[in-house]
């Protein structure tokens, strides 16, 4: 198992920020200089992903036929694009972060690492997400999560079932809207994902 620290974020906060109270991050210098740059720090995250799978498929002991990811709020946008573009990730959990973008990013601020210049004009959030599809995923969404709403969370998981109709692998999506904010379910996301991998 791997549990990556998110560049920004933690110990890998900035020299300038490592002083600042821990729920400080380095995330908005970060992502402003990476964009002056032609790169996002999105992109930057998913790269460090794959190079995490990169590295579990060099070790002697570790099956890829059962690699999965389960991110949370920011790591789970960093889950989610990696699953997106990396078909070695076998089954994703996707917890407080599966909306739209009308309805969350856009319509009240938050951290920049979330925006991807150009990224709106050719989709929104759930059809990025869809391109998981046929793989396995649950979706995790707090009923008061005030950031990523839940009329948003079920837009989304609305379009993500018809798209896994499409590629018909209904049995593959799966959705847990529980009663908190925003934070971890895991009522059926740790079961699940032993499900999807061990099965």
């Amino acid at each position: 198992m791997i549990i990556p620290e998110l560049l920004g974020l933690g110990d890998r906060r900035l020299n300038q920020d490592r002083d600042k109270d821990p729920k400080e991050n380095s995330c908005f210098r970060l992502s402003t200089n990476l964009l002056m740059a032609g790169k996002t720090l999105a992109g930057l995250r998913v790269h460090e992903m794959m190079s995490c799978i990169d590295y579990l498929l060099s070790r002697g002991d570790v099956d890829a036929g059962r690699i999965g990811c389960m991110g949370f709020s920011g790591g789970a946008l960093v889950s989610a694009l990696t699953a997106a573009v990396d078909e070695r990730i076998r089954a994703a959990v996707i917890s407080g972060y599966a909306n739209t973008y009308e309805d969350s990013i856009l319509a009240k601020p938050h951290c920049a690492d979330n925006y991807i210049p150009g990224l709106y004009r050719y989709a929104e959030m759930p059809d990025l997400f869809g391109l998981i599809a046929p793989r396995p995923l649950l979706i995790e969404a707090g009923e008061a999560d005030r950031g990523f709403p839940l009329h948003g969370a079920l837009k989304a998981i609305n379009r993500l079932q018809a798209i896994y109709q499409a590629a018909e692998a209904s049995e593959h999506i799966a959705a847990d809207v529980h009663p908190g904010e925003h934070e971890v379910s895991g009522r059926l996301a740790y079961d699940w994902l032993e499900v999807h991998l061990n099965g």
